[in-house]
C-alpha cells in the first residue's frame, strides 16, 4: 500500500507544488469583516480556494462553514478521522529574500508565508487524502480534512466548528515541521490587581 501511495504522490508532484502556490500565493492575513468574510477578505479567498481545490479534486463532501472554516471529506461510516490544518498566516514581515507570497522555487526549494505553517502540511494531507481515494484502498471511517483560517489570532474558526460539527472520532493537525499533532501547549492569560485606597500620613 505504502508503494503505491508513494507512486501516485510522485506522479503527482507537479500539481501538489501548483496547489500549494495557489494558496501561498494567497496574502491571508487577518483583516477587518467584509461580507461573508469573518476574518476579512484574503482569508475569505483562501478558504474558498481550498475549497474550489477540494471539488477540482473529486472529493464527494465539501463543505463551507459559514466562511468560518470549511472541510473536505471522503469516506463513510459513523466514525470520522479529523485532519486540522490552518490556510491563515502572520503579517509576512521585512527582510525577504525572495516574495513573501510568490511561491518561488530556487534551488529546490520553495519560498513563502505559510509554505511550512501551515498551507504545505495542509496541502500535503489533501493529497494524500486524495491518493487513498484515487487508489480506492480501503478505509474503514470518513476521512475529514478541515480547513481553518483563525489560527493565528484565537482559533474562532475551529470553536465555531466545533459547535456546529462536535469533536471527531480521533484527529491530528500536521503543524509546520512536526509531523503529527494531537495536542498543544495551552496558552493562559491572567490579570492581577488590587484595589488601592488612599492612605493617611502622619502631619
Amino acid at each position: 500500500m505504502k508503494k503505491e501511495i508513494d507512486a501516485y504522490i510522485d506522479a503527482h508532484r507537479d500539481d501538489i507544488v501548483q496547489a500549494l502556490q495557489r494558496v501561498v500565493a494567497i496574502p491571508s492575513v487577518l483583516d477587518a469583516p467584509v461580507e461573508g468574510g469573518p476574518y476579512g477578505k484574503e482569508n475569505k479567498r483562501v478558504l474558498e480556494c481550498a475549497l474550489q481545490m477540494s471539488r477540482e479534486m473529486g472529493f464527494p463532501t465539501v463543505v463551507n462553514l459559514d466562511s468560518q472554516c470549511g472541510y473536505a471529506e471522503f469516506g463513510e461510516g459513523e466514525e470520522l478521522i479529523g485532519i486540522f490544518a490552518h490556510f491563515d498566516v502572520v503579517p509576512a514581515g521585512t527582510g525577504w529574500t525572495y516574495p513573501p507570497f510568490g511561491g518561488e522555487i530556487h534551488d529546490g526549494w520553495m519560498y513563502g508565508r505559510g509554505v511550512v505553517d501551515n498551507k504545505g502540511p495542509g496541502i500535503a494531507c489533501v493529497y494524500g487524502m486524495k491518493a487513498i481515494m484515487d487508489l480506492g484502498l480501503p478505509v474503514k471511517r470518513r476521512v475529514r480534512m478541515v480547513f481553518g483560517i483563525n489560527e493565528e489570532n484565537g482559533m474562532k474558526d475551529i470553536q465555531y466548528y466545533m459547535e456546529k460539527c462536535g469533536a471527531p472520532t480521533a484527529g491530528f493537525s500536521p503543524d509546520a515541521q512536526i509531523p503529527v499533532s494531537f495536542a498543544e501547549k495551552p496558552e493562559t492569560q491572567n490579570k492581577v490587581g488590587k484595589k488601592l485606597t488612599a492612605s493617611r500620613t502622619a502631619g
